[in-house]
């Protein structure tokens, strides 16, 4: 909203070089941004305060002039008063707008379409939802507001708190390592490009300048010193519902709102470990390493399990969910790792700095609650945390790759025409990992000693309750394994990485998600809520995004696309509640480019077709891949 104001930029300079403090040059960052704050506060109330009373003001004006006119022909004073009152009326009402679209965070649909009703229910809805009136901890309901909040900090301290157990060595694996160039790389000084890069790819409406912000502070305070003051890196912890109705604490995700300028410096950092995590993560690793897709892992799954039933063979496809994965890393444990790997002393260093000065409060309800520091962990939302963690995998990996060479897993192999195939012994997103193993009680114990082994290596702990042993053509002692191990029993087809997996390929059931979560989320907006140019913005941005996943690796059929294409249809001539109105437009045109006179939304058979021919030039270009 202030980047409406045509001086802001005139006002923040002359507030900005208005404070005079001495110290560290972070010390004076940080004095000189709580200075700016005050003037920011100050100045929003005295320009922005009472915005609803000055729109209605400006519209008093403008009604009063017009009913003068009826009257009697009104002077140039009078005339220009009117016209003056009308633009203020404009903008007070594309403020309010844009203030109620901020507090909403319903991005998709930019300022100026007037949908300021929608963007206020819309804020009210997500409050409603995000509140938190009672919750249950190990089993006890809370439902006093102190009560609340003292127990909902509680648990997170625990939970971020080392319990200081004797944690085994990993000094005795190997890694793949980084070349001394690709180390040195990662620790030069930062360039100007570098860090305004980095602040452009940060997550936001509009990515501010970098006026104000010296190459000293990065230079010296953090290049040299490897640290700046612990008021730049304080954290704001959200609880983020993962299902409606929740009730215990952990049906909510812990997202960490990090300090802006913090998340600045772990961006530049982060795009430089980017560039060099694939060099020392193996192929069975998917996520946030260049050139890799999450479609990949569907994909290969799907192919070992196809290749498993139609040469008649049995097997177990262990689907294993880690337990609250990022909050329970040992650090100590990555830093060795990063040791192991080649990583420099500087890098090390900086990267311990990032990782183990955090402080956090807990937003309940708006309130912030209890402020600790934390001593494990890697914090959702910081641009480090994904690379560290495939790292920290990295360990699991290299167990698993090592029971298999010792013939403590046997894995499964994907045969070719030509060739005997590819020994798939597991896969690794993230914290989604499958393993795949024979149907033996030997095997499975191996996996068992294993988990324990990484766990009491890492923190990071196998959830049985959540984790299931799938089985890949006939498994009679399918429940006694299951039994012995403490997981439950599973079935194809399952889910993995949100794809159907297992299923067959032209299956029509596995679209049946994909079009219930079309009327899921229409359900959510009334007719009154949105214009049609903001029906026409939500297809485009979200509906017609909706099925690109599935899409990108099944074919769509034509009865799906179109139930679909229906419920767009009934959506941008009916509103919310679907109501069968004429449709003015056929829609071969409705999803025309809008230079050809369309309103560009997308074709979903052609962009079907389009998504799945990227496979032959994948497979034509990228013959190193897995």
């Amino acid at each position: 909203m202030w980047l409406k104001v045509e001086r802001i930029k005139d006002l923040l300079k002359s507030w900005w070089e208005g404070g005079s403090f001495s110290g560290s040059p972070s010390f004076i960052l940080a004095e000189k941004l709580k200075f700016l704050k005050a003037k920011l506060k100050e100045w929003n109330k005295n320009s922005f305060g009472r915005v609803e009373y000055r729109k209605n003001l400006a519209l008093e004006q403008v009604k009063f002039r017009d009913a003068r006119e009826k009257t009697g022909r009104l002077t140039m004073e009078e005339l220009e008063a009117r016209k003056e009152a009308r633009e203020d009326y404009k903008n007070w009402v594309l403020l309010e707008e844009i203030t109620w679209r901020q507090k909403s965070r319903e991005v998709w649909l930019k300022e100026g379409d007037r949908n300021t009703d929608f963007f206020h229910k819309m804020t009210n809805a997500h409050r409603r939802r995000n509140n938190v009136d009672k919750i249950k901890i190990n089993g006890a309901w809370l439902t006093e507001e102190n009560g609340i909040r003292e127990g909902i900090a509680n648990a997170f301290r625990l939970l971020l708190s080392n319990p200081g157990d004797w944690c085994p060595s990993v000094s005795e694996l190997q890694f793949e390592t980084l070349e001394s160039l690709d180390a040195s790389a990662l620790e030069i000084p930062f360039t100007e490009d570098e860090v305004f890069n980095a602040l452009l790819g940060c997550n936001g409406d509009k990515a501010p300048g970098p006026d104000g912000f010296s190459m000293a502070f990065w230079q010296f305070e953090f290049y040299d010193n490897g640290k700046f003051v612990k008021t730049l890196i304080a954290t704001f912890m959200v609880l983020i519902p993962k299902k409606a109705r929740v009730e215990d604490l952990g049906d909510y995700r812990p997202i960490s709102l990090v300090g802006s300028l913090y998340k600045w410096l772990a961006k530049v950092l982060a795009n430089r470990l980017k560039k060099v995590v694939g060099k020392v993560v193996s192929k069975a690793q998917g996520a946030f390493v260049e050139g890799r897709q999450i479609l990949d892992a569907m994909l290969i799954a799907n192919e070992a399990i196809d290749s498993t039933l139609k040469n008649n063979e049995r097997g177990i496809l262990c689907k294993l969910d880690i337990e609250k994965a990022y909050d329970t890393v040992d650090w100590a444990f990555i830093l060795t790792v990063m040791q192991k790997m080649g990583f420099g002393e500087k890098w090390i260093r900086w990267i311990r700095w990032c990782i183990s000065t955090a402080s956090f409060s807990i937003l309940i309800n708006g309130t912030p609650t209890g402020f600790f520091q934390s001593s494990r962990g890697l914090r959702q939302g910081d641009p480090l945390s994904p690379y560290l963690f495939v790292i920290a995998m990295e360990v699991f990996s290299v167990f698993l790759k090592r029971a298999v060479e010792g013939g403590f897993l046997s894995g499964c192999r994907v045969k070719g025409r030509r060739e005997e195939g590819v020994l798939i012994s597991h896969l690794l997103f993230v914290d989604d990992t499958l393993v795949f193993c024979n149907p033996s009680q030997d095997h499975l114990t191996y996996l068992s000693w294993l988990l324990m082994w990484f766990e009491a290596v890492s923190g990071l702990r196998i959830n049985l309750e959540k984790s299931e042993l799938i089985p890949v053509g006939r498994v009679e002692n399918m429940d006694d394994l299951a039994w012995d191990f403490g997981y439950r029993v599973g079935s194809l087809p399952t889910t993995y990485l949100g794809m159907p997996l297992g299923a067959p390929f032209k299956s029509i059931t596995v679209w049946d998600g994909v079009e219930e979560r079309f009327r899921r989320r229409l359900f959510l907006w009334k007719r009154q809520y949105l214009s049609k140019g903001g029906r026409a913005t939500l297809i485009r941005s979200m509906l017609s995004n909706l099925p690109i996943y599935l899409m990108s690796l099944l074919c769509l059929p034509s009865s799906v696309r179109r139930r679909l294409e229906k419920i767009q249809r009934d959506f941008l001539w009916g509103g919310g509640n679907l109501e069968r109105k004429p449709h003015l437009v056929r829609w071969e045109l409705v999803c025309l480019s809008k230079k050809k006179r369309g309103l560009g939304v997308k074709c979903l058979s052609s962009f079907n077709k389009a998504l799945l021919a990227k496979w032959n030039w994948r497979f034509a270009n990228e013959r190193e891949a897995l």
